[in-house]
Formats: C-alpha cells, structure tokens, sequence
C-alpha cells in the first residue's frame, strides 16, 4: 500500500470509530431493539454523523457500559470493518472507503444481526441457569412487582418491611428486564434468602410472561396501569394485558392490586371471578380496598396515617403509620408493601418502626438541599400520574416554586397531547416553570399559556445543567426556592 492508501484507509478508520461508538451508546439505550435503534437513526441523523465527533466532550447521562454483550459487538463491527476495507481495497478503488463512513452508524444493528446465533445460545444458557436456581429453592417466596409506575419505589419499601421476618433479595435499581433479572438470580441469590421480590418491567409483549417463567413468582403486585409504554404498545388495552398477565401463573398466593387505579378497578372485575380468594385491594382513596389508609397528613417534615386491614384478619385491625416521605402516592405505595407483609404474616406493629426508617428511592420524590434552595428530585422517569403526583406534592411546600422539566416521552400518539396537560397542571401550582429542549418544551408551553401562566415566567433551556443554574440565581428576595425536577430524558432522547 502506498502512504496515500495507508492514511485513507486510517482516516476512514478512524471516522467510522467516532461514528460507532456513539451509534453503540444508542444502541444499548435502545435496548439492542434494531427497530427501535432504526427509528432513532432515522429521526436524529445529524446525532448520529456529526453528534458522534460533536459529543465527545459531553459528559453522559447514562454512559456505554462495556458488558459482554457491547465487547462481542465491538469484536464483530472490527471484523466486519476490516472485511469491507478490504473487499474494497480489492475490488474497487481505495478512495471508496470513505463511503464506510456512511454506514458506521449501522455497524451496531449489523454486527447485531450477525451475533444472533451467538446471543440466542448465550442468552438461553443464562436462563436455563437461573431456572434452575429457582427450581432448586421450592421453599423461596417469590413476590414479582409490576405497574407502569410506582412499582421500584413499592419494591424498595416492601424489601424493607420484608426485612423485618425475611431473608430477603430484591433485583438492585432497576433491573427489571429478563437479563437483568436473569444476572441477578445468577449472581446474588443464594440458599439462604427466604424471599426474593422481583420487579418485572414490559416494554413489548410476552415480557411479563417470560420474567415469570424464570422467576416463578408465588405472589404478584400491580402497582399501576397507564399510558407509559403506548411507544411501543400502542394501545391502553395492551398495557392492561401484558401488565395483568403476571397474574396467569398465580395459583396458591395472593395478587395485591392497587385499586386507587381506575384501569386496575375495571379489569379485576374478571379476575376477581376466577381468582375471589387470591386478590387483595390496597390504595388510599378507594373505599372497598382490604388495605386502605384513611386520616392522611402530609406536611413538608413527612406525612402519617391510619392503615386498616381487612374485616376477616383480627376485626378490622387498624395501626397508625409515619413516615418522613411526603405524597399522597408515597403513602399509596407503602400500604401496598405493608399489605404484602403483614399478609406474609408480619404484625402491623412491628412494621411500625420498618416504615418510618423507610428512605426515600434516589430520584424519585427525593428531597435534597441544594444549598439555598430545596430540591424535590423525581428526574429518573415520568408519566402522567406520577407527574401529578409530583405536582401535588410540590403544591405542599412553602416558598416561590419553580418546576424544571423536559417533559414525558415512550407516549406515542398522546405525547403532545399529555405534555400539553401536564403543563395545565403545572400553571396551577408553580410560580416559573423550566422546559428543556425547545422542540420537547412545545406542547408544554402551549398548555402552561392556555392555562394562563405569565409568558415571563417561562424559560426554554438547551440543556439541564443550563435550566438549573437559571433556577439557583433567581432572584426570589427572601422566599425560599423549591425546585421540583421532574424527568430528565437519557441522551437518546
């Protein structure tokens, strides 16, 4: 090779790495999901040409995390690289190697489709292990968790109330995928752990079904049921199904449904037909629910209520709760994981101690003092309940309120639509509202104006990090701030 063939050949290395790794970032975020992937290149290719080069001083939300999976991807995008720079080196003219630029950002869905048999085979084997793992513990309560919304935060407390009596193993953050579950069950659970609560997560249908297949559960939460998901499973309905068919495998043991949702209340008009014995009702404002929490007081310092057990369990046992996490929807999620426990056989009274010690999960509802202000962080997901939640919550608090938000995404045709009303709702509790990105802040600031919220006291960022250094120089004179954080997209998005 000449030196001019050597640095084409370099130089086009070189681009199509640049190009790559992003492409590999995004392909990971998109769960290895080559449609969901395609969709992505197809709306963001500027991002993915020149974002790629333009990024690398750009610290990640979510950074590429070099598992087995991403090594193996990276071994055969290499291979196949060489292979076409060759190919062309041979048969064509060298200077066609640029044109590999062109497809870099295709490398992760190609070298995805060449590593099928590969993953297939892998994949298999690690859930065959974890079957058997499962298989060889008869004696292990399995308790799957499930919901649109609410279902990490009702894992953690009921990990906690468990605790109490229980050896107990709960899949870490937010691994609630197959694999994720599957590395769990693999990697930490042992012998000795009498239960493992498991959060099961959808994004297609069949998720559920298989989550359950491996893990087996012998219980099963419904937290919530909403419009999350409508991305990639179109219609409310579908939610309904995949998220209900945790309960197909339940036979002996209890489904704990969160009756304050509408769409959970209708449904379990058919289970209740077949299963009378299995369901049990929680939630707060529902009035039939087994457990329900009434005489609710909710101050900035924690919030305290009354829980009453069923009829049948001690004449209507009742036990007064507190705890330092502030909502309504707090208090929703914590009498679901007090339902499960004392159902499991923990007394109410011993749960009393277990709850108040209960913390809140990071970046959801987390309160933090941002030195001069106070910061209610709920950035890790959104949806429309949970926004209005978060609203409401922040409504509790004293001071000049101040929302910083990019808005909800995965909606599907209602995005706009949902966005505008969130920012309705908005207009109605905060003093000035951050939106960030100004394509995403759209339908927001439509529905903040018609709601009548002052023009100036709405501000479009580029970026989080600008949004927030906006919020801590507002001058406020000498009321406090409370800025509430709700959502912060990941660098898909």
């Amino acid at each position: 090779m000449s030196l001019y063939e050597i640095i084409i050949t370099l130089l086009t290395t070189m681009m199509c790495l640049f190009v790559f790794e992003d492409s590999l970032h995004m392909f990971q975020l998109n769960f290895y999901k080559p449609a969901m992937h395609g969709g992505w290149l197809l709306r963001n290719l500027g991002k993915a040409y020149f974002g790629a080069v333009g990024s690398k001083g750009k610290k990640a939300k979510k950074p590429l995390v070099f598992t087995h999976r991403v090594i193996r991807l990276c071994i055969t995008a290499f291979v196949m690289h060489v292979g076409l720079l060759y190919g062309i080196y041979v048969l064509t003219d060298y200077r066609v190697m640029l044109v590999l630029v062109l497809l870099a950002p295709l490398y992760p869905i190609i070298a995805n489709f060449i590593n099928i048999p590969v993953e297939k085979l892998n994949g298999m084997r690690y859930i065959r292990d974890a079957k058997r793992k499962i298989d060889s513990m008869p004696n292990l309560i399995t308790i799957g968790v499930t919901g649109s919304y609410g279902k990490t935060s009702t894992k953690y407390y009921l990990h906690k109330l468990l605790s109490a009596k229980f050896n107990t193993l709960m899949t870490p953050e937010s691994f609630n995928t197959t694999m994720g579950v599957v590395k769990t069950i693999r990697g930490e659970l042992q012998p000795a752990h009498e239960v493992f609560v498991c959060e099961m997560g959808m994004m297609w249908k069949g998720d559920i079904a298989e989550l359950c297949e491996i893990a087996k559960p012998k219980h099963a939460v419904i937290t919530s049921i909403g419009a999350q998901h409508l991305e990639t499973m179109k219609t409310q309905e579908r939610i309904t199904e995949e998220k209900f068919s945790i309960t197909d495998g339940i036979s002996t043991g209890s489904i704990f449904l969160n009756f304050d949702n509408d769409i959970i209340r209708k449904r379990a008009s058919k289970l209740q037909k077949s299963k009378p014995e299995s369901v049990v009702k929680y939630g707060v404002s529902s009035e039939d629910g087994d457990y329900r929490a009434s005489d609710i007081s909710v101050s900035e310092n924690g919030t305290t209520f009354t829980l009453h057990t069923p009829s049948k369990k001690i004449s209507g046992e009742k036990q007064e709760f507190t705890t330092t996490l502030i909502g309504e929807h707090n208090v929703q999620n914590i009498v679901g994981a007090i339902a499960v426990a004392h159902t499991l056989g923990i007394p109410l009274q011993e749960l009393v101690l277990p709850v108040k010690r209960l913390e809140c999960v990071p970046h959801r509802m987390q309160i933090i003092d941002g030195g001069g202000l106070t910061i209610i962080d709920d950035s890790f997901n959104s949806n429309p309940a949970g926004a209005k939640a978060a609203l409401d919550t922040l409504a509790l608090m004293s001071g000049t309120k101040i929302l910083i938000t990019p808005g909800m995404v995965a909606l599907g045709e209602q995005e706009a639509e949902l966005n505008c009303e969130f920012g309705k709702q908005a207009a109605a509790v905060c003093d000035c509202v951050v939106l960030i990105g100004k394509k995403q802040a759209a339908p927001i600031a439509a529905g903040l104006l018609e709601a009548g919220l002052d023009k100036s006291k709405i501000k479009v960022f580029d970026s989080f990090d600008e949004g927030m250094a906006f919020a801590k120089e507002l001058d406020c004179g000498e009321s406090k701030k409370v800025v509430l954080i709700e959502n912060d997209l990941p660098d898909n998005y």
